[in-house]
């Protein structure tokens, strides 16, 4: 009965879009000194051009400043939302490419809003017919992959800077007390040396060490004589291991590495000051205890307080219960677990259209990555140069055309600068292949994720549950739900493309935007077998 009456309830309305040559133009760069194919002017003068060729006016310019795309949290981009929004002449806003109308992981949220009141967003560089279903999908790939980036961005910059700190380079602000002479170079060429300011640290030390005066008595006595310190600020700033010649950071939790600046004093009078026995570089780590019944620890969070579960036993049965203050939530885990599998559920694909699915979204990754494939063989051919350069370089060597201090001098940067392409290759490596088995492992993980995280162990199903949902899930014990704020962008494409697929073959038009928490497979088919979900289990490692 059920089934029955759902096909007599309401639909979602199709966009009504707004009709007419009337549009806006939004223009921006994330950076001051963008002056390549994308700056400012570049973006107006193309945009123009394209309104042009299409009989657009474009009524209003928006933008023309540096703005992050990273959120939607921007004063030109939001004044401009609200015109287009009060003004009903404007059918479109036009920009670019989609990645300079937003980076964010809501752009699509943000662009199927604005089609629900008839405005569409045409890129110059990227045609689309965002009125269609392909449309849409190539669209919202777009805007994935502009949130790809930014994740990959950031990855990459995270990774220099724990290869930094694990090396002993401090990568964060200087620290009260020093002045870096070569701030704005790479870490590892900063240079540090100990100012007036670190001179009366040095005696603050000393005066803590010998544990006459109180902190406030200390911090007023060193102000006397100069010091800019702050007493709410000294605590953290006199137990900061830095002073005495190490380097620790919440990118490298629980490591202690010995530093290359100049240590403000000994390590003997920095633990002195700070009453610790010992310096151990192991203090810090915090023990993880697994439960297999409890994979969703920290992973979970409270939708009313966003405050972390952890996990515990009573009678044998295991709950789920929030860390922090306020209002605690308890719930049994079988109860959330069962909720996260059904979640789970949503995203699941059908076999018989795998091939499809893979097809659709290659096409589209591949056509997204043109820019960052060229600049791979363009780099291909810089190392080339540079090994023909050494080459001819050892060769003049050889026939004393050159002295060896010329030698040493450009062989010394021609292998730097080969070094740090390579370098940059392997970090960066776009073949096809590789995409194609990224592809691939997303589409056999939506086969069946039940199945794969059931048979998964509990440090697999921590990294299946991030992959998927990189902020975790929220619960509400009210609503007796779960859902997540963001699913894996590349995950997200997949499953909206598998949900293309199916309504292609059923010759109806799919919903429009990139939804992927709202996608469920209409008839889920078997998915994979035990062993077939070992091997992703192993895959997943990697």
């Amino acid at each position: 009965m059920n089934n029955l009456l759902q096909q007599v309830a309401k639909k979602e309305k199709p966009p009504k879009w707004r009709t007419g040559e009337v549009v806006v133009n939004y223009t921006r760069v994330s950076d001051a000194s963008q002056f390549d194919n994308t700056s400012l002017d570049t973006q107006k003068k193309d945009s123009m051009l394209y309104a042009e060729r299409r009989g657009l006016v474009i009524k209003c310019f928006f933008g023309g400043v540096v703005e992050s795309a990273k959120t939607d949290e921007r004063k030109e981009f939001k004044k401009m939302l609200e015109y287009v929004k009060k003004d009903k002449t404007i059918s479109a806003i036009l920009v670019y490419s989609y990645e300079r109308f937003s980076r964010s992981e809501y752009a699509a949220d943000l662009s199927r809003e604005l089609g629900r009141i008839g405005i569409k967003v045409l890129s110059v560089i990227q045609e689309v017919d965002v009125t269609s279903a392909a449309g849409k999908l190539q669209q919202n790939i777009f805007y994935a992959f502009g949130n790809y980036d930014n994740e990959l961005r950031r990855e990459k910059t995270v990774r220099g800077m724990v290869e930094n700190l694990l090396n002993g380079y401090w990568v964060a602000a200087t620290p009260f007390g020093y002045t870096n002479l070569r701030r704005k170079e790479k870490a590892k060429y900063h240079q540090y040396i100990i100012n007036e300011e670190g001179e009366n640290l040095k005696l603050g030390f000393k005066w803590k060490a010998a544990g006459k005066l109180s902190n406030k008595e200390l911090v007023a006595k060193m102000r006397k004589m100069g010091s800019k310190i702050e007493y709410k600020s000294f605590v953290r700033i006199i137990s900061n291991p830095f002073y005495c010649g190490y380097v620790t950071h919440s990118l490298i939790p629980g490591k202690v590495v010995k530093g290359h600046h100049p240590a403000l004093v000994s390590e003997e009078l920095f633990m002195k000051a700070n009453d610790i026995v010992a310096l151990n570089p192991h203090k810090g780590i915090a023990k993880k205890f697994k439960r297999e019944e409890l994979p969703l620890k920290s992973f979970l969070k409270s939708e009313l307080t966003d405050f972390p579960f952890t996990g515990y036993i009573k009678k044998g049965i295991y709950y789920y219960k929030t860390r922090g203050k306020g209002d605690s939530v308890n719930e049994r885990a079988d109860v959330v677990n069962a909720l996260f599998t059904k979640e789970l559920s949503k995203y699941i694909i059908q076999d018989k259209y795998k091939d499809k699915i893979e097809k659709k979204v290659m096409d589209l990754v591949c056509a997204k990555l043109q820019d960052q494939l060229k600049e791979q063989e363009t780099k291909k051919k810089k190392i080339i140069e540079l090994q023909n350069k050494i080459e001819r370089l050892e060769l003049r060597f050889i026939e004393n055309e050159i002295t060896k201090e010329l030698f040493d001098k450009y062989k010394i940067i021609y292998v730097q600068e080969n070094e740090e392409l390579t370098q940059e290759m392997v970090k960066n490596d776009f073949k096809s292949s590789n995409l194609e088995k990224i592809v691939k492992k997303g589409v056999a993980i939506l086969l069946n994720p039940i199945q794969l995280w059931d048979d998964s162990d509990y440090d697999d199903k921590q990294r299946l549950q991030y992959m998927l949902f990189p902020d975790g899930i929220r619960y509400s014990k009210q609503k007796k739900e779960v859902r997540t704020p963001r699913v894996n962008t590349i995950i997200s494409a997949i499953a909206y493309a598998a949900r293309v697929v199916v309504d292609e073959n059923k010759k109806t038009t799919p919903k429009s935007g990139l939804n992927s928490c709202s996608v469920a497979s209409p008839g889920i088919e078997p998915g994979l077998g035990a062993s077939e979900t070992h091997v992703l289990s192993i895959v997943l490692r990697g």
